[in-house]
């Protein structure tokens, strides 16, 4: 095996509850504050992988506005994506796995959020030097898409990269699909896929 491809929100980095404290605080300065509309606004955000095949601020924009009845300008977007670079923590455990695998192999990201925000949480966190690069659904597909693949096995054989994530159908059975090895990270017993709880458990099985 030659790449580790990571998803990175519940992987990488677990997603808190008072993460949307951040959306929460752009919208204040918008004038929009009842948690009606601040709940729609969050859940249509977290929805658009399922419109889009592949990201930019002008769709994202018009989804929101579209689907909350909403008159946002671009500027919202752009302090959101900038904002969005604070949300993470540190977590020695990753960092330490990060950095033991980048020693041993080629490591990746794939998200399906725009770039800029997520290569910043990344550099926050301390480990963006050790991927050779972030793939964001804004320079790529999203993972929904088998086509988002191929940025990865343009330079690898399928059978030399391991995918790893939570998502059931974009992270495993997706890369699956297009012949790489996969790790499921998810608390669920299974039996068809190999899992992990923790990133730090690669340690120990790569």
């Amino acid at each position: 095996m030659k790449a580790i491809i990571f998803d990175l929100d519940n992987t990488l980095i677990d997603w808190r509850d008072d993460f949307v404290n951040v959306l929460k605080k752009i919208l204040n300065e918008e004038g929009i504050r009842d948690k009606e509309t601040i709940d729609n606004i969050n859940n249509t955000l977290d929805d658009h992988k399922n419109k889009f095949d592949k990201l930019t601020k002008d769709n994202m924009l018009n989804f929101i506005n579209q689907n909350c009845h909403l008159n946002l300008n671009m500027n919202f977007l752009n302090k959101l994506i900038e904002e969005q670079k604070s949300l993470f923590y540190i977590d020695n455990d990753v960092n330490e796995t990060i950095k033991y695998l980048s020693k041993k192999y080629d490591l990746y990201v794939m998200t399906d959020w725009f770039t800029e925000t997520q290569e910043g949480r990344l550099k926050n966190m301390g480990i963006l030097k050790y991927f050779k690069k972030v793939y964001g659904a804004d320079i790529n597909y999203c993972k929904k898409c088998i086509k988002a693949f191929d940025v990865i096995l343009k330079n690898y054989q399928s059978s030399e990269c391991l995918f790893i994530g939570d998502n059931l159908e974009v992270d495993v059975k997706n890369p699956l699909k297009v012949g790489m090895n996969v790790i499921w990270k998810t608390n669920e017993e299974c039996i068809e896929y190999k899992t992990i709880k923790n990133i730090s458990d690669l340690k120990y099985i790569l």
